[in-house]
């Protein structure tokens, strides 16, 4: 039973097949007939020879081949509408659709100049690393000493965001976005309390929720596309956590022979330690970036790299010397410090084209081809 099954449901996807490919095969024919008539200068049964292919799911190209016919000859009968119409067909099929001076007649690419179907907007996506330097205000320490070292080292965070792209023209876009962004740092402070004393490291990991806006200007012309941005990015802290390694090399006097007696250094960690009392939740950034976008097909990809200037203090210095767990004094205090942010993106861009007629026609360069023709041939 099985098998009967599965041998009806090939024949039948076979017989599809088929079907399809005849049907292909036929519209095929059609247009190849179509543009004998045109070349004859039958134009007017044209496009009843198109009608029942056009109704059929063809593939984009041939669309693409049968509209360009079917336009050329509207133009031909003085049918500035039905003109007008198969254009916008053909940018439906391929919106990069770019007619040739050299290769099409004037009145097409006179027309073509009053369509585009450039992107309004575009949807993107993007994931990838970072790291986050800090730019201390006003450095605090514990114990006071001036032998006390402080100093911070990067950490490896990652994001991934997504966002909108508005088209202002071919040039100039802005963007608005949404992104989730991990960061954080480590601080590390030596000689606590005294030359060759306590040492003491402090993990600070944050998790944010950022909203960019940029401004971008980019090239619009060929497979690789450079582009820039400035902008600003209002940041929302989700949550801080940190963790506390203390190293004591603190000395005591033994109660046996009354000298100095040194501890040996141990590594004593918290658990992770809640900080969001600690910090300023809405913080903001200024944004400057720049990248390269990868045209494939109607698509794009593209690595960005951005440049985020933290502006405010993210230290809550009312809760500054709070401890961080109840009842249990470490010896750890926040700077004053601004967050930047260092990252590296790879990302993917969906244009949504849309064909339409422009307000402003951009005749102009056509007017000026006419007249280096007509030059070129007054000269010859």
């Amino acid at each position: 039973m099985c098998k009967k099954i599965r041998c009806s449901v090939l024949m039948v996807l076979f017989l599809f097949g088929v079907s399809h490919i005849q049907a292909q095969t036929e519209c095929e024919l059609a247009l190849t007939l179509a543009t004998d008539e045109f070349n004859a200068g039958h134009l007017y049964g044209i496009p009843a020879m198109l009608s029942d292919c056009l109704n059929k799911n063809q593939n984009d190209e041939w669309r693409q081949r049968a509209y360009l016919l079917l336009t050329e000859t509207y133009l031909l009968l003085e049918d500035p509408i039905g003109a007008e119409n198969s254009y916008l067909e053909v940018l439906r099929a391929n919106p990069e659709y770019v007619t040739d001076p050299q290769r099409d007649p004037i009145d097409l690419v006179y027309l073509s100049k009053k369509f585009t179907a450039t992107p309004i907007f575009e949807f993107y996506a993007m994931l990838g690393p970072n790291t986050s330097p800090i730019r201390v205000i006003h450095d605090v320490t514990i114990g006071g000493e001036s032998q006390t070292k402080q100093s911070y080292k990067l950490r490896l965070g990652w994001q991934m965001g997504a966002g909108l792209n508005y088209n202002y023209n071919n040039n100039v876009t802005f963007s608005a976005g949404f992104s989730y962004v991990f960061t954080g740092f480590q601080h590390i402070t030596n000689n606590l309390f005294g030359p060759n004393k306590d040492i003491v490291e402090f993990l600070d990991r944050q998790t944010w929720a950022t909203l960019p806006l940029t401004v971008k200007y980019g090239d619009d012309e060929g497979k690789i596309r450079p582009y820039t941005y400035v902008g600003y990015s209002l940041n929302f802290l989700l949550r801080d956590k940190g963790i506390l390694n203390v190293f004591n090399r603190d000395s005591r006097m033994s109660s046996t022979n009354g000298l100095g007696e040194e501890l040996s250094s141990a590594d004593n960690e918290t658990p992770n330690l809640n900080l969001n009392s600690h910090r300023r939740r809405l913080n903001g950034s200024f944004l400057f970036g720049g990248g390269v976008k990868y045209k494939y097909k109607l698509d794009f990809f593209f690595v960005d790299l951005r440049y985020a200037l933290g502006t405010k203090n993210i230290a809550n210095t009312e809760n500054r010397f709070n401890n961080y767990a109840e009842g249990l004094p470490y010896p750890y205090v926040d700077d004053d410090f601004r967050l930047d942010n260092l990252s590296i993106s790879i990302g993917y861009v969906h244009p949504f084209y849309k064909p339409r007629k422009l307000k402003k026609p951009r005749t102009k360069s056509v007017f000026r081809f006419i007249n280096r023709q007509r030059n070129a041939t007054d000269q010859s």
